[in-house]
């Protein structure tokens, strides 16, 4: 289940810390212990992600070097998504009762929340990140065991995203899924890196195309791609290429 969040800024040409995932993340517990504290609970202190949220959309703006993001449009989106209804209803809900997200000393007022409409999954579905995918292992290092970030150009990527899908699949439906092989064909990709806290996490922002088992694709489009998806990664939307564009014309426009 998939919503779309409208915010209009408090002030005209309010500042966006570049590095707000975490600010979105506890904003959105914030919002599910006001209706749901149980779910809440859950979605806290368990260390799977029941859910994904996406970048703060906002149409026009302006970067500002060592500040963050201006925002020059008159409204902001975020998208959240989870595979668990209850986990959706209970932000709604929350927000309808504070309808208010603080990001430092940025407020953002909720003006609309939409629920968005399942795409249609099939074979070789194009699909476009709304946020960063983050893939990471555990590598040998002079002795030491070190996290490292893996990008596509990665040999490890592929092989370390199937195994980190199948994991969360089956932690949060209970079974593996009956189809347990899929693969990504990059079409383009950028790396990016976001603090959360006091840690940073390298990721991809990409467009590819997927082929293989549906359960997971439908998963992954309804709780993110990859690890740590509840800080704000691994959110995908898929392209619909069934208008007028060509599907070229269509990658050309997505945005990294």
């Amino acid at each position: 289940m998939r919503v779309e969040i409208k915010f209009k800024p408090e002030n005209k040409g309010a500042i966006l810390p570049f590095n707000y995932n975490y600010d979105v993340y506890s904003e959105l517990i914030n919002k599910i212990g006001i209706s749901s504290p149980d779910v809440a609970e859950m979605t806290k202190t368990t260390p799977s992600d029941y859910f994904t949220f996406s970048r703060i959309m906002v149409r026009s703006r302006k970067l500002i070097p060592e500040k963050g993001i201006k925002i020059l449009s008159d409204d902001v989106c975020l998208y959240v998504s989870s595979f668990m209804p209850d986990v959706i209803r209970a932000i709604v809900e929350g927000f309808m009762d504070n309808p208010v997200m603080t990001i430092e000393d940025v407020r953002l007022f909720v003006e609309k929340v939409k629920v968005l409409k399942e795409p249609e999954f099939k074979e070789g579905s194009l699909l476009s990140t709304l946020s960063p995918i983050v893939v990471r292992t555990i590598k040998l290092e002079e002795d030491r065991m070190k996290i490292w970030d893996l990008y596509p150009t990665d040999s490890l990527f592929h092989e370390k995203l199937r195994k980190i899908m199948l994991m969360r699949y089956s932690e949060l439906v209970g079974e593996m899924p009956r189809d347990k092989e899929f693969t990504l064909e990059v079409i383009k990709h950028k790396p990016v890196r976001i603090k959360v806290r006091d840690v940073f996490y390298r990721g991809s922002l990409m467009v590819f195309r997927y082929y293989g088992s549906e359960e997971i694709l439908k998963f992954g489009y309804e709780n993110g791609f990859g690890d740590k998806t509840r800080f704000g990664f691994g959110m995908v939307k898929v392209i619909d290429e069934g208008g007028k564009q060509t599907s070229q014309e269509q990658v050309q426009e997505a945005k990294l």
